[in-house]
């Protein structure tokens, strides 16, 4: 015998792992947008999941103002509820547009941070117009309920 039982291992962890490493190579050829995609991820709000939004915080503070205002110092619920006021009143009318919003406009959707809504601008950048509200399912980190809590919200235009 050429090599001892523990070599034999070896070469065949080692091979396992050249094999391994082909197959995510031809992968990322094969689908060079989820690459990106999947290498960008995690870059764009790493800390996102972690932290509640100011919109999360600003909706109680606006249904039970005495209750927060004792419990919050009466100075932090004040700009909350200024940057969020506004922006209900001016989608409940009209619905955002998919195809001209900007990252800033997107990002006051409820549930869109900033992270997200570059996101959409960046696959409406690289696929070009959305031809529906579900085509947000193409970008990443919206699903079937963000989908559908959106969906009233935004229009596409012509």
């Amino acid at each position: 015998m050429l090599y001892a039982r523990p070599q034999l291992r070896l070469l065949l962890v080692l091979a396992t792992l050249f094999l391994a490493g082909l197959g995510v190579r031809e992968w990322r050829a094969g689908f060079p947008d989820a690459a990106d995609r999947l290498e960008r991820f995690d870059r764009d709000e790493p800390l996102a999941p972690l932290l509640p939004s100011p919109r999360a915080e600003s909706r109680p503070a606006s249904s039970g103002a005495p209750a927060n205002a004792t419990s919050m110092s009466g100075a932090a619920p004040g700009p909350h509820s200024r940057e969020t006021s506004p922006a209900p009143a001016s989608q409940d009318p009209r619905p955002l547009d998919l195809n001209r919003a900007t990252a800033a406009e997107l990002s006051r959707l409820p549930g869109v941070g900033p992270g997200l809504a570059q996101r959409i601008v960046e696959e409406r950048e690289r696929r070009g117009r959305f031809d529906s509200p579900e085509a947000l399912r193409q970008v990443m980190g919206v699903g079937p309920k963000k989908l559908a809590a959106l969906r009233d919200l935004v229009t596409v235009g012509e």
